[in-house]
């Protein structure tokens, strides 16, 4: 019998227009064209019917904590009003034994000491999405006229860090881009004084592969071969530099700690996506794999979350990691990578019967971190760990 399903967190896209245009964007420039027939923002009979459904939802699971955190599109577009009422409503309504948090993830354009000050009131904090140094964030992150955004960007990131009305820094998320120097993108982030960062691969499936493979994967590590100079830089460096997650994850998983998320390890996944219109959807990542594919007839005023949870597509990203492929489950580093992310596995011939787009990316990065973890750890950790140093010409050649 299956552990039921917990929703932990709530990714709330209550602005469904961005002033900005990535090109890579899964809302609005993979082939989902869903957004055009919903709101533009979030009405407030929406966010009573999510704050009465998460209510039930803490009270039945008896959850001691919920995140809420704020998405788009931009989230920003909507006003300053509309955070102060969700929040006071989600005080006010949601169980008291329940600890709430509260985030947003911005472009960050719109950013002021204004709003600074609403977000500390209101205990939100704030990620903004930066792709890197000017050329490197140019390249993909555009608005509607073709421009960059890194100058408006880095203005918002800016106010933010030295607000008076901030404690911590922004945490910021970057989309992967292999054409990008990696070491230079290091330096960026230490010369900004970027304290934490996240990195994201692009959203792809076997129909719509990533940047440098359009023509297949073949033999390629691109992304592998982009984060291991990154890691390697990051690994030794011996000043206060910033806090990657994704690397941390990975070196606690191969020691026995999972934190992992979506691409590693083996954690159940407990976020759902509430749309505009008050959908209620898996994460947008999932809009790579066709248009509408997100979009399963769950609605926040007419279902559960619980309901919505036992959706087929809901279970396969909870439980992403389990049901893996042969191939996968044959793997050696299988505990490590878990499979990689759903969505990347997806195929319209076999649906997500398949490796992930990235499973040789995966591969080449977590054996040269296993083994760089290694040549670091004292001798009798390394024995009691049992861990071993990593081949991956001979993990590729016998996965194959």
């Amino acid at each position: 019998m299956r552990d039921k399903s917990i929703c932990k967190v709530l990714i709330m896209r209550v602005a469904s227009r961005c002033n900005l245009n990535c090109t890579y964007c899964y809302m609005y420039n993979v082939g989902d064209e869903s957004f055009k027939s919903q709101p533009k923002f979030m009405s407030i009979d929406t966010v009573d019917k999510v704050i009465e459904q998460v209510g039930l939802h803490c009270e039945t699971n008896n959850l001691k904590s919920f995140e809420f955190i704020f998405h788009g599109g931009e989230p920003m577009l909507i006003s300053k009003e509309f955070y102060k009422y969700f929040v006071a409503q989600a005080k006010e309504k949601l169980p008291i034994q329940t600890k709430l948090f509260f985030a947003i993830q911005t472009n960050g354009i719109l950013l002021s000491e204004e709003w600074c000050k609403v977000f500390s009131e209101l205990k939100i904090e704030i990620g903004i999405s930066i792709d890197g140094y000017e050329e490197s964030h140019d390249k993909y992150r555009i608005n509607h006229s073709g421009n960059g955004s890194f100058r408006s960007v880095m203005q918002g990131f800016k106010i933010a860090s030295e607000s008076a009305y901030l404690q911590k820094i922004p945490g910021v998320l970057s989309v992967i881009n292999i054409q990008a120097d990696a070491e230079k993108f290091f330096y960026f982030l230490k010369e900004y004084k970027i304290q934490l960062i996240d990195f994201l691969l692009p959203d792809c499936s076997y129909e719509k592969l990533p940047l440098g493979y359009e023509d297949g994967i073949n033999d390629r590590t691109l992304y592998a071969d982009w984060l291991i100079i990154l890691f390697d830089l990051w690994f030794t460096d011996n000043t206060n530099g910033p806090q990657i997650i994704f690397f941390e994850q990975l070196v606690k998983i191969i020691i026995g700690i999972d934190e992992g998320f979506e691409y590693i390890g083996n954690r159940k996944a407990e976020f759902l996506t509430i749309e505009t219109d008050g959908s209620i959807e898996v994460t947008g990542s999932f809009k790579v794999c066709g248009d509408g594919f997100t979009k399963k007839g769950y609605n926040i005023h007419t279902h559960t979350l619980e309901e919505s949870l036992e959706d087929e597509l809901a279970q396969r990203y909870i439980n992403g990691h389990d049901n893996l492929c042969s191939k996968c489950q044959a793997c050696p580093i299988v505990e490590v990578c878990g499979g990689g992310f759903v969505a990347h596995r997806y195929s319209k011939h076999n649906g997500f019967d398949n490796p992930s787009v990235y499973c040789l990316d995966l591969m080449k990065l977590i054996t040269h971190v296993q083994n760089k973890v290694l040549d670091y750890l004292p001798i009798e950790l390394v024995e009691e760990s049992e861990l071993t140093y990593l081949s991956f010409e001979e993990l590729k050649h016998n996965n194959i």
